[in-house]
C-alpha cells in the first residue's frame, strides 16, 4: 500500500543520509573540526539549517557518520573476502587476491577513519563509537581467519586489523605503486597466518627457539 508519507520519508532518508557523506567528504579533507553545521549542509547542497533539523549536535552528527562509514567498510570488506574466497584455490590465493582488493581501497575513505580515531583520542565522547567500529572489523576478521583454518582466530583477529590499519596508514602517507603495496601486504598476512595453522607442538618449538640467546648453537634436532 503507498502512502502520502512514503516520498516525505524517502526524501528525509536522502537529506540525511546526503548530509552524513558530506561530513565523512570533510572529515577526510580537513579533520573533525572541519565539520560544522554550515560547512556540511553547503557540501549537501541543502539550507544551512538542515544539520540541527536531523542531528541535535555536532558530535552526533560525526558519530552517525563514522557509523555509516563502519557498516560500509564491514560490507566492502566482507564482499572482499568473499570475492576472493570465491575465485581462490587455496589460502595463499585468497590472500593474494584479498590484499590486492585493499590496495585499491580509496585514499580519501581510508584518511576519514583515520581522522575520527585520531579525534577520539582528544575527545573522550567519541570513544565508545570508535571501540565499537574496531570490534566490528575484529569480528570480520575472527570469522575470515576462521573460515580459513585458523586455529585461534578470536586471538589472532585484533592483531590482523592492527596491522592492516598499519598497512592503510603508511599507504596513504607515502604513495608507491599499487602492485608494491599489495605484494608487501600479502607477504605480512602470509607471516602472521603462519603461527594460526601450525600445530601447538610445533608452535612451542619455535617459541622456544625464540627464547635462546642470540649466537647459541641451536638444538640437534632445531
Amino acid at each position: 500500500m503507498v502512502t502520502g508519507l512514503q516520498p516525505t520519508q524517502e526524501r528525509s532518508r536522502v537529506r540525511r543520509d546526503a548530509l552524513l557523506r558530506a561530513a565523512l567528504m570533510l572529515i577526510a579533507e580537513g579533520g573533525t573540526r572541519a565539520v560544522t553545521h554550515r560547512a556540511v549542509a553547503a557540501r549537501a547542497g541543502l539550507p544551512p539549517a538542515s544539520t540541527t533539523y536531523y542531528f541535535e549536535s555536532i558530535h552526533q552528527l560525526t558519530e552517525e557518520a563514522l557509523k555509516l562509514h563502519v557498516a560500509e567498510r564491514v560490507a566492502e570488506l566482507q564482499a572482499l573476502v568473499d570475492a576472493a574466497a570465491l575465485g581462490g584455490r587455496s589460502v595463499e590465493d585468497i590472500a593474494r587476491r584479498f590484499a590486492e582488493s585493499l590496495a585499491e581501497r580509496s585514499r580519501s575513505v581510508v584518511v576519514a577513519q583515520f581522522e575520527v580515531y585520531l579525534e577520539a583520542a582528544r575527545n573522550p565522547a567519541l570513544r565508545d563509537s570508535v571501540r565499537l567500529a574496531l570490534d566490528g572489523f575484529e569480528k570480520l576478521a575472527e570469522v575470515a581467519l576462521e573460515t580459513l583454518g585458523a586455529r585461534r582466530p578470536a586471538e589472532a583477529a585484533a592483531a590482523f586489523v592492527a596491522m592492516l590499519d598499519g598497512f592503510a596508514l603508511h599507504r596513504i602517507a607515502r604513495q608507491q605503486r599499487q602492485d608494491l603495496d599489495s605484494s608487501m601486504l600479502f607477504e605480512a598476512m602470509r607471516s602472521l597466518f603462519i603461527a594460526q595453522v601450525m600445530d601447538q607442538e610445533e608452535l612451542d618449538a619455535w617459541h622456544e627457539r625464540f627464547r635462546r640467546p642470540l649466537g647459541s648453537s641451536p638444538a640437534p634436532d632445531a
